[in-house]
């Protein structure tokens, strides 16, 4: 492997545990070096810090994939999928995020897990590159019947990669039933967001058996509908379904039915639209919207998104309900979402935190790595004034 040799702040941060070199700690590093390339990083004194891979057009130059000299093959990647599974052994069923990027020590791979489906994601380079060790330890790890290879996040784009989508094994045409909780869904894992559905929020939706029985609930950004599902499924009064896509309300339906539910009502609307112009009170509303916050450019003015969204929908909130509201950017601090939420409500309300959420276990946080904390939630009650 080439050599990269890193500034005192980079060989401080790898060994306190974190496995990203920006781009202006990197103090030497091959001439013509290839994007996605195998590394071995060194600190200034010639310490090995471990092996990585190298990308010098991004701003995250070095990542690290291991803190030993090792070969970078399928027999790794095997391990470490192995280490992943075991991580989340015994505590879900046949359909979970089974590696989760730098949680997992793997950064820029994901891999979900639909039944006897798996959807990969390279979303670096250095992933790409090692794309056939990949797939040939997922093989023999997890045997899936289908294989499907969802390469079109924009994060690629950074990295200098093709978007592109591939079913390199069985067929997926149909989508695939997986079970989560109590319930079934239908994924489209060739077309959907991310790999098709969010795994993130799985023990969140089970916190509505405590609070939606009897409630008229909204599920804005409602995607496949699991929230609201969930709400129907716990006793829900009615459930208005609000998405902007016309694709996610045909998946909503068809779930619905999937599950013998009743009692939804579908809108295809930009939820900010929706907010602004009905009439309705709820009793409780969810609030998962897309990441406002891409990048710490982004951040003051996906904060404003976040106090607009929350004060449309206070608006229409009954008195003493309940809104469950998500952050799913690691740039979110929990204490700012906390604050933006009580920034929406001045002069209008009283808010009071029930709860604090985060991700589902099976997108692991590691405490070493603060970027894997990336989704917060709060359950409150709002009393008017």
């Amino acid at each position: 492997m080439e050599r990269v040799v890193v500034g005192r702040d980079a060989e401080n941060s790898i060994v306190s545990g974190h496995l990203w070199v920006f781009s202006n700690e990197v103090l030497e590093k091959p001439a013509g070096v290839a994007p996605g390339e195998s590394v071995e990083i060194y600190g200034q004194k010639g310490r090995l810090l471990g092996v990585g891979y190298i990308n010098p057009r991004s701003l995250i130059s070095v990542r690290l994939l291991a803190r030993e000299r090792i070969s970078i093959d399928p027999q790794f990647f095997e391990r470490r999928i192995r280490d992943a599974l075991r991580l989340r052994e015994g505590r879900f069923e046949g359909s979970f995020r089974a590696v989760n990027t730098e949680s997992d020590f793997l950064p820029g791979l994901v891999i979900d897990k639909y039944e006897e489906c798996v959807a990969l994601q390279f979303l670096t380079a250095g992933m790409e590159r090692q794309r056939e060790a990949i797939v040939e330890a997922v093989e023999r790890v997890l045997s899936p019947g289908a294989i499907v290879l969802r390469n079109d996040s924009p994060a690629r784009e950074e990295e200098g990669l093709p978007q592109y989508r591939e079913t390199i094994k069985g067929s997926v045409a149909d989508g695939v039933i997986i079970r989560v909780g109590p319930l079934k869904f239908r994924v489209d894992v060739l077309e959907g967001h991310k790999t098709g559905f969010y795994f993130d929020q799985r023990e969140n939706r089970l916190l509505l058996e405590g609070y939606a029985r009897g409630a008229s609930v909204l599920d804005c950004f409602s995607y496949t509908g699991a929230f609201g599902l969930y709400a129907l499924y716990f006793g829900a009064r009615s459930v208005t379904f609000v998405d902007s896509s016309a694709r996610s309300m045909d998946v909503c339906r068809e779930n619905m039915k999937l599950n013998g539910l009743s009692g939804g009502e579908f809108v295809k609307s930009d939820v900010f639209d929706f907010l602004r112009s009905s009439e309705e009170a709820y009793d409780l509303m969810i609030l998962d919207p897309p990441s406002f916050i891409k990048t710490k450019k982004k951040i003051k003015e996906g904060e404003k998104g976040h106090i607009d969204l929350h004060k449309k929908a206070l608006r229409r909130l009954a008195d003493d309900g309940l809104l469950f509201t998500f952050s799913c950017s690691h740039h979110m601090r929990r204490q700012r979402f906390r604050d933006l939420a009580r920034v929406a409500a001045y002069g209008a309300a009283d808010i009071y935190l029930l709860r604090e959420l985060s991700q589902a276990a099976d997108h692991p946080v590691l405490l070493t790595i603060p970027e894997t904390e990336y989704l917060k939630g709060l359950i409150l009650r709002v009393r008017k004034r």
